[in-house]
């Protein structure tokens, strides 16, 4: 299937679960709430609205920078997200006891506003600093101590706050790492022109550089955009290759699976470890949370992923930790570790429920 047609299926299965939401968290309000038909057609009119802006602004953030706009999407999807799973639950109990239905339904409003409350505010919290000492099997000894700092799933736009952004670069220099890895989702959009927020980038610096490979993003964004970002910001970009630090410690990277539809790439770990020394320790970034197992089995001592944000808000957190088998922290398989990361920001909804977000400062032992 061409990429223009399997694009236009995607697009049209995103609207109809997307739009489907909304109607049923707006039958589920009306039918036990609001009978009034006057009132019916005003909540209507702000569903039809607030829920087709999201793809407005999708359409138009290349072109202007609304950022108080696109709070205000991303907060009605997340809102739409809580909602629909509330109501998902409220559905039996409505049913079983319907001469309470509206009480049920005004006690099922009130708890979609307190998590939606409490998911905004750590949602716009700067990323915490998450540290990690992890036992790594025939680390040379002048490699003890070893420190390197995780960002992933930044999601820089246009509309980002280049405060925002200077006060995550300050904190990452502040650790004083001896490498930096970008573990995917560093760009959802053209930044190039965006100088505040390409001279931020910039400036994060480490005795060893900075490191990155792809993520699910970096193909919507236009890969040749992130190409231009990374080269722009000194950063090295690692396409299913291995690349040693400090004469000891390798660090292999592989392409985002969704290079297979947009960059006629895919992930390659046997080309990526291709000339590996097996006596050395190996960190293997890998933007999804997947392949762990063929990376333990192939001598790989660490991975770094992220591409989950742990979910952020329900039902996604419940359809994270059900699909993937390391949805988000550290596992250990034999001598080996993945570590796979919330999320140094989010992606348009500005909330998390049971996450927050991350810097990871990992230290080799």
């Amino acid at each position: 299937m061409s990429r223009v047609p399997s694009f236009i299926i995607f697009l049209v299965l995103i609207s109809t679960v997307y739009f489907g939401i909304h109607v049923f968290v707006y039958k589920s309000i009306t039918r036990s709430l609001i009978q009034d038909p006057g009132w019916q057609r005003v909540l209507k009119w702000f569903f039809y609205i607030s829920g087709g802006s999201f793809f407005l602004i999708t359409f138009l953030n290349p072109f202007f920078k609304m950022r108080a706009f696109n709070t205000y999407t991303g907060t009605w999807l997340g809102l739409m997200a809580i909602s629909f799973f509330i109501f998902l639950l409220q559905w039996i109990p409505v049913r079983v006891f319907s001469s309470h239905a509206k009480q049920i339904t005004i006690g099922s409003l009130i708890m979609i506003a307190i998590i939606a409350g409490i998911s905004l505010y750590n949602g716009v919290q700067l990323p915490r600093v998450k540290r990690l000492t992890i036992p790594i099997k025939n680390l040379p000894g002048q490699l003890s101590g070893f420190s390197l700092v995780q960002i992933s799933d930044i999601h820089i736009e246009a509309f980002n706050n280049p405060a925002r952004i200077h006060k995550i670069v300050d904190t990452i220099n502040g650790l004083k790492p001896d490498l930096v890895v970008f573990t995917g989702d560093l760009i959802d959009g053209n930044v190039i022109k965006e100088k505040p927020l390409m001279e931020e980038l910039k400036r994060i610096s480490a005795r060893y550089g900075v490191l990155a490979v792809s993520g699910n993003h970096e193909f919507y964004a236009g890969y040749n955009t992130f190409k231009k970002v990374t080269d722009y910001a000194g950063f090295r970009v690692l396409h299913n290759e291995s690349v040693k630090i400090g004469n000891g410690l390798q660090v292999v990277g592989l392409e985002d699976d969704e290079g297979r539809r947009f960059h006629d790439g895919a992930p390659d770990l046997d080309k990526a470890m291709k000339g590996c020394d097996p006596a050395l320790p190996t960190i293997l970034l890998y933007h999804r949370p997947l392949k762990f197992h063929e990376a333990v089995e192939k001598g790989v001592d660490l991975q770094l992923s992220g591409h989950t944000h742990a979910g952020q808000i329900p039902p996604m957190d419940i359809i994270v930790w059900f699909y993937y088998k390391y949805p988000y922290g550290l596992y250990k398989e034999k001598d080996s570790y993945i570590y796979t990361s919330s999320g140094t920001d989010i992606w348009r909804t500005p909330m998390r429920l049971f996450s927050r977000n991350e810097i990871v400062y990992i230290t080799l032992k």
